[in-house]
């Protein structure tokens, strides 16, 4: 029987080192891990095999094949870009416990019922049926425990299929889950900021009558900003802890850089416009006069303004989309994989962005 590799699914082999599953011996040791998920699990060093859609799409139709529980996990940080149509579709008619992870990225004032009847209400616009909603944190380890309760009574003897999203932490969260209700010490399966780490199913014996929690490869998001960076500035952009909001009181023609990825122009404000910003602390947001725009993109990008880096800046195309706000009710404009902007009042905005991410405006997830 061919043996796979515990932290990212593929295939053991010892011929090509180039290729995914290669490790220089197979052992009859129970967990083994491929060379690339022990150099990332021992030296953290990023992989340079990814899984594809391709894959993905491979891996999904075989797992809807099966008579399992789904957990589909979305992030709740970039719920816009993670709770795609593409898996909705393939997940229709399908017993389904939607997780929305990362919970522990939003200010702790943050109403937790609030929050479920909006994804609630997300999940009734598309006819998206699913067997509970639950939030969660994989990094904190909140709300595990009402998560494995609705499992439990959900899973019918099956087993429990994770999908999703890459980066919107399915490996992570079935980490802590082992960790909590399997006395497991570490982590067991690969994670990594990179997307597309998981490369195919992987299988995990957990429960007593011999069923298994089982990991899949994430669709990568194309409009996701990630995509268009290099991974050194993926930290930059990832939040790792509690976001602090920042809020601006806007005047006409007055704009704010969000690194060099967003610009936000108010090229007409009506009344009382202010907008909170939702991103990473590491990024920098730089307010300024809307005349300077151009001045700011000739010759402060990947220097004041970062990310992208020097090296980065010269493969990157902006584009421009325009907003207009009536005040009745806050909205959101939200970057894939970057963040979101609260915007109260009303006015007209002009937002330059990376070409090719997905820009999203919903009502307000916050403070609404």
């Amino acid at each position: 029987m061919l043996k796979k590799c515990m932290g990212c699914g593929s295939i053991l082999q010892t011929e090509f080192e180039d290729k995914a599953g290669y490790i220089p011996e197979i052992t009859k040791n129970k967990d083994l891990f491929c060379k690339r998920c022990f150099r990332l699990k021992h030296y953290s060093e990023l992989p340079k095999i990814i899984a594809s859609n391709l894959d993905y799409e491979k891996v999904i139709d075989n797992v809807l094949s099966k008579n399992g529980l789904m957990i589909l996990i979305v992030d709740l940080f970039d719920f816009s870009g993670s709770f795609t149509k593409t898996i909705v579709d393939k997940l229709r008619g399908k017993d389904v416990i939607l997780v929305a992870n990362k919970y522990d990225l939003f200010p702790k004032s943050t109403n937790v019922t609030k929050i479920v009847d909006w994804l609630s209400k997300s999940c009734e616009k598309v006819f998206f049926r699913v067997l509970g909603i639950h939030i969660v944190s994989s990094t904190k380890g909140y709300y595990l425990d009402e998560l494995m309760n609705t499992i439990d009574l959900a899973r019918k003897s099956r087993d429990v299929y994770f999908v999703g999203c890459a980066n919107v932490g399915k490996s992570s969260l079935i980490n802590q889950l082992l960790k909590k209700f399997n006395a497991k010490t570490e982590d067991l399966i690969a994670t990594s900021v990179i997307p597309g780490t998981t490369l195919d199913q992987i299988v995990i014996p957990f429960f007593e009558d011999n069923k298994a929690f089982i990991d899949t490869p994430g669709l990568i998001n194309e409009g996701n900003i990630i995509n268009k960076l290099l991974p050194k500035s993926y930290k930059m952009i990832l939040p790792n802890g509690e976001i602090n909001p920042i809020t601006y009181q806007i005047t006409k023609n007055n704009c704010i850089f969000v690194g060099g990825i967003v610009c936000v122009d108010f090229t007409e404000v009506i009344n009382n416009v202010s907008l909170t910003c939702y991103f990473s602390k590491s990024l920098t947001i730089h307010r300024t006069k809307s005349e300077k725009i151009p001045h700011f993109f000739k010759e402060h990008i990947g220097t004041l303004l970062t990310p992208p880096s020097v090296e980065e800046k010269d493969n990157i195309k902006y584009t421009i989309h325009n907003f207009e706000f009536d005040g009745k009710i806050k909205k959101d404009i939200v970057f894939s994989g970057l963040g979101f902007i609260t915007v109260s009042g009303s006015g007209k905005f002009m937002v330059h962005t990376f070409e090719g991410t997905d820009v999203f405006v919903r009502n307000a997830i916050i403070g609404r």
